[in-house]
């Protein structure tokens, strides 16, 4: 995986106000881009492999097909997780802004930058 296209593919979600990280990650686990700490990052990954196969293991008992992400709210802050294919996920840090609609447009636009680089596994 070529991490230098991914932080280039994510950099204009760095520029929207509130972002606080940006986690390209394996669905197995691995980092691949992540703005955090070296020592963060591992645990990052780690975290968003299971929190979007929790999503996922949800989405589906309750019914709801093509699940692309999901969003969880802080007091705050936000976490935005994003299915980029079966073998990438995009989750982005941010501290909540009168803008989030840029920034899921921003979002949007790098899963669609990151899916059409890096093939489906499947």
């Amino acid at each position: 995986m070529d991490r230098t296209f991914l932080s280039r593919a994510v950099e204009p979600i760095r520029a929207c106000d509130g972002v606080t990280r940006v986690i390209v990650a394996g669905a197995d686990g691995l980092p691949y881009v992540d703005d955090s700490t070296l020592g963060d990052r591992e645990r990052g990954a780690a975290s968003v492999a299971a929190l979007m196969g929790v999503v996922e293991l949800t989405a589906q008992g309750l019914g709801v097909d093509g699940l692309q992400g999901a969003v969880i709210h802080g007091v705050d802050t936000e976490i935005i997780a994003q299915t980029v294919n079966d073998r990438v996920l995009l989750v982005v840090v941010t501290r909540r802004s009168r803008d989030q609609a840029s920034l899921y447009r921003e979002v949007q636009a790098a899963v669609g930058r990151i899916a059409s680089a890096v093939p489906r596994e499947n």
